[in-house]
């Protein structure tokens, strides 16, 4: 009788083979990369042309936030739309005000009637948004705070309609991304399993398209805590695609993740880590009386919390939903059928990757036994997929790496 294979780290059951397989449809494709890539240098170079408002001003082009992490995801639910940072890093006059900054930004990206960004370009109170059909840049302009931390900035906000005013706020989003990577690299042998089956995917994307299959870059490793980041940012995204208040930040979601990296093996288990630490600040911030106060690692002067949550009604509703994350999870790992797995993980990351993750994983299991390659563990009722593991029988940092960093 064949050995059953041995389980693949952080994916050992079912459950974790499905969020795998979600976590992979709903982030950064290489293609999609690819071409972002190409967009952040087209306009960093159209910023610094000739003529620009901000000619010999900009002294750096850095990612942040996401971008810089390797944890991007599609921004919306219902399309592959996805959202990217990037940080302009600028040396202006010191009369100059926020508004003056934010204005000379949207200005040098708009350029004249018929240039290339003109109908696409918005001004944000603390950005300048540049739409595509498929994503939204943001550009962020700061200025280096000389003889502090590398990369410590002013950030520069002034809402339109409001006084002029110097409106600058200490941040090091450089120094964020630095000690999440720190905290979250290590990806061991389940990045190898992730990058596989991520790989895996692309390909038969490709095949499915009828296109010829190109040479595929390799896909990165990420280790069980940016996974499981990821996930949980697409969770919050479906919580909220209705609600009209703000959101909890990426970032400090991010924070809490990074906090308690390598706790555990497997991605239901990461999950419930993930969810259980925020829940408990949360909570704790409640009994307190106060709303939670986070801070940059990196930079004291940095709140992560500093425009969510608004108010107690908004920490109220996000612990709420925490809790009830905890229990959907904590019930999915006990023994359920196919059907009832996808309705419960269509409600928690939407219903498009939860269906297509149980699809593919139907096929999966069919091909398997049509051709005599399953394996059944004696005493447990699973089965052994090959590159997985034993699984019971039911009853994108980028693809690629990031931005080039200067």
């Amino acid at each position: 009788m064949n050995a059953p294979i041995r389980p693949a780290p952080g994916i050992q059951s079912t459950l974790d083979i499905l969020l795998a397989d979600i976590a992979i449809r709903v982030q950064l494709s290489q293609p999609a990369h690819d071409q972002a890539v190409r967009r952040y240098e087209e306009i960093s170079e159209w910023i610094e042309r000739e003529g620009s408002p901000l000619a010999g001003m900009v002294e750096l082009f850095y990612p942040q936030g996401s971008t810089a992490t390797g944890t991007t995801i599609a921004s919306r639910v219902t399309n592959d739309e996805y959202d990217l940072d990037v940080v302009v890093q600028v040396r202006v006059p010191p009369t100059w005000s926020a508004d003056d900054v934010l204005d000379a930004l949207f200005n040098a990206i708009r350029g004249a009637v018929g240039s290339p960004y003109h109908k696409m370009v918005r001004r944000r109170p603390r950005c300048v948004t540049v739409s595509y059909a498929d994503m939204h840049l943001d550009l962020i302009p700061m200025e280096r705070r000389p003889g502090t931390p590398e990369r410590e900035s002013d950030l520069f906000h002034h809402k339109e309609g409001s006084s002029p005013s110097s409106g600058r706020c200490v941040v090091n989003s450089f120094g964020f991304a630095e000690w999440f990577n720190g905290k979250t690299a290590d990806a061991g042998v389940f990045g190898l399993t992730f990058a596989e089956r991520a790989r895996a995917y692309q390909l038969a994307l490709a095949k499915a398209d009828a296109d010829p299959v190109p040479e595929q870059e390799a896909a990165s490793e990420k280790s069980l805590p940016v996974i499981g980041l990821q996930l949980m940012k697409r969770w919050r995204n479906v919580q909220y695609q209705d609600r009209t208040n703000g959101r909890p930040p990426s970032v400090m979601m991010a924070k809490f993740a990074a906090e308690r990296a390598g706790e555990t093996d497997n991605l239901a288990d990461e999950l419930l880590r993930q969810a259980t630490h925020m829940r408990d600040q949360f909570h704790q911030a409640e009994m307190n009386g106060s709303l939670i106060h986070v801070v940059n690692p990196a930079c004291s002067q940095d709140v992560l919390s500093d425009r969510w949550p608004a108010n107690h009604s908004d920490q109220r509703q996000f612990l709420a939903d925490l809790e009830e994350f905890i229990r959907t999870v904590q019930r999915l790992r006990g023994d359920h059928g196919l059907d009832e797995l996808r309705r419960e993980l269509a409600a928690l990351f939407g219903e498009w990757p939860a269906s297509k993750a149980v699809e593919a994983f139907s096929r999966q299991v069919g091909e398997d036994i049509s051709k005599g390659r399953n394996r059944v563990q004696r005493g447990t009722g699973a089965i052994a997929l090959p590159g997985t593991a034993g699984v019971v029988s039911p009853k994108h940092r980028f693809y690629g790496g990031g931005f080039p960093q200067p």
